[in-house]
């Protein structure tokens, strides 16, 4: 029975993504955000700041939590509660904060990949003879 889920572009789009690829596409976006969890972590384990670590799973982690919260609410394991899928289902202020919660994290691993080439420039002894004159 296509077209029966009243609000399938927002609440309930992980119920139609699994109407229109099955399974397999059910568990492939499963996948993705336990992927993007994974990363999450990975960044968080590779900043040095206890700040910087804090902040991405801070944001990160509800990311990933709001997505199984859906998930779990398209299949009927949770009440409904009105969550949207990160990055697919289309609801305004959750995009945005999605989007700035990805930038958040991206603005952390950045600075670690930034301060380990300041060190790397820092600590190499040949720099003297790369200087002009």
């Amino acid at each position: 029975q296509k077209n029966f889920l009243p609000q399938s572009s927002s609440d309930f789009i992980y119920a139609i993504i699994i109407e229109e690829y099955g399974l397999i596409g059910g568990l492939f976006l499963m996948l993705l955000y336990l992927w993007l969890l994974f990363r999450i972590v990975i960044v968080a384990h590779k900043s040095d700041a206890i700040f910087g670590k804090l902040l991405v799973i801070g944001v990160g982690l509800p990311i990933v939590f709001q997505a199984l919260i859906n998930m779990a609410v398209a299949v009927e394991l949770f009440p409904v509660t009105g969550q949207t899928l990160p990055l697919i289902s289309s609801g305004g202020t959750s995009i945005w904060m999605t989007c700035l919660s990805i930038g958040i994290i991206l603005s952390v691993s950045a600075k670690r990949q930034e301060l380990r080439q300041l060190e790397e420039l820092e600590d190499n002894p040949l720099e003297i003879l790369s200087e002009t004159i």
